[in-house]
Formats: structure tokens, C-alpha cells, sequence
């Protein structure tokens, strides 16, 4: 079973994402966390698979997460997400081996789907 967290200060965003990965994503387990630190808590005691966290957030950013990520979660696939994505953004943000980089607004259900795959493909299972 994937063990997937979600990470962003917009309660909305957090819940739609949950909503729409639960009706998506079989057999997995949804974390969620408000800010990095909270992620940083929920990484060092639970192996996490797949990884989505905002950029912008108060107390600790994406970008703070991220770099633990890379350094203490290498398996971990992470996603980020953010309202303004600039080249320097992205540049940051392939120095941090993120794999992809989602611009907010998004449709809940695509990127479920788009999530739901990568987990697929994490696993080695073959598409239906």
C-alpha cells in the first residue's frame, strides 16, 4: 500500500485533493499536512511514497521541505505546487529532483489521476 502526503496551508486545497485522490488512488494511505514542519514530523516517523507539497506556506516553506526530502526520503516522489512558477522556480525546484511542478489553479481530478498514475509506475503495475 503507498503511503501518499499532501502538503499546503489552504484547507480547501488540502481537501479537495483528499476528496479527489480517495475516489481516484485504491489502496493507499492520504496524509495531510498545514506546513513543512508539520510534513517534516510526519516523514521521520512514516515512510512516505508519493509527496505534493505547496511552495508558499507559513512556518516552514516547500522549498525547506523539499531539501530534507532529497536528503533523507531519496525514494520518495515528490510534486510541487504553486501559484507562480518562474524559471528560477522550476531551476530550484530540479536541483531538489522534484519531479514535477503543478500550477495552482488545477483540476482536483486530473492531478488525482495524474497522481494515480505515478504510483503505477512506481509500483512497476501495468495501466488497465
Amino acid at each position: 500500500m503507498k503511503t501518499i502526503l499532501l502538503i499546503d496551508d489552504n484547507s480547501y486545497v488540502l481537501q479537495g485533493l483528499l476528496i479527489s485522490l480517495r475516489n481516484c488512488v485504491k489502496d493507499c494511505k492520504i496524509l495531510t499536512a498545514e506546513n513543512g514542519k508539520e510534513a517534516l514530523e510526519i516523514l521521520k516517523s512514516v515512510p512516505v511514497d508519493f509527496i505534493l507539497t505547496d511552495l508558499l506556506m507559513p512556518v516552514m516553506d516547500g522549498y525547506k521541505l523539499l531539501k530534507y526530502v532529497k536528503m533523507n526520503c531519496p525514494h520518495a516522489l515528490a510534486f510541487a505546487m504553486t501559484n507562480t512558477l518562474t524559471p528560477k522556480d522550476m531551476e530550484k525546484l530540479q536541483s531538489l529532483d522534484v519531479a514535477q511542478c503543478i500550477e495552482k489553479p488545477f483540476n482536483f481530478e486530473v492531478l488525482a489521476h495524474k497522481i494515480s498514475d505515478e504510483l503505477k509506475a512506481l509500483s512497476g503495475e501495468s495501466h488497465h
